[in-house]
């Protein structure tokens, strides 16, 4: 009888090793379908990425020195349109994502993550940190909070001038 409770606890312990390493993984796909979905333009693979709640936020600083902060799907979904409004995709974005650090407890998730952008302007990087929920079985974006470093940004356009 205990080597069948051990045996059982080991087999459990196992499992739900896995289990967590397919819940990371998908949560990885999610991030990089929703980035890669805004730049190519694919609306359904970025708003597939998306909860669809009113609870969610977006927020970024802009080039410029401004930020933007959308709280709800409606919203964001609406700030957002233009970007989707043609299929032509203006300038090929290679996305790199890099040190993940995924915090798990049930159906949420806190991760962060550097990424780098390289594109005909050269590279952009930026820290991001992300919250996921999982509803009905899915890894949903809830809040992103995107800091880009824009030290550097326009440089290589200037020097072409």
């Amino acid at each position: 009888m205990k080597r069948l409770i051990l045996v059982t606890a080991v087999l459990l312990c196992v499992g739900s090793a896995g289990w967590a390493q397919t819940d990371q993984e998908a949560i990885k796909r999610v991030l990089r379908n929703e980035t890669e979905g805004f730049f190519k333009r694919d609306k359904a693979m970025w708003s597939n990425a998306w909860a669809h709640k009113p609870y969610i936020h977006f927020a970024a600083n802009l080039y410029g020195g401004d930020f933007m902060l959308i709280e709800g799907w409606d919203k964001l979904e609406k700030q957002f349109a233009n970007q989707f409004k043609s299929t032509k995709v203006s300038d090929k974005v290679v996305v790199q994502n890099a040190n993940y650090n995924i915090h798990q407890n049930g159906n949420m998730a806190f991760v962060t993550y550097d990424q780098t952008l390289l594109d005909s302007h050269g590279k952009t990087t930026s820290k991001e940190s992300r919250v996921l929920e999982k509803l009905d079985g899915q890894w949903k974006i809830i809040n992103v909070t995107a800091l880009t470093n824009l030290k550097n940004f326009g440089l290589a356009e200037q020097k072409s001038k």
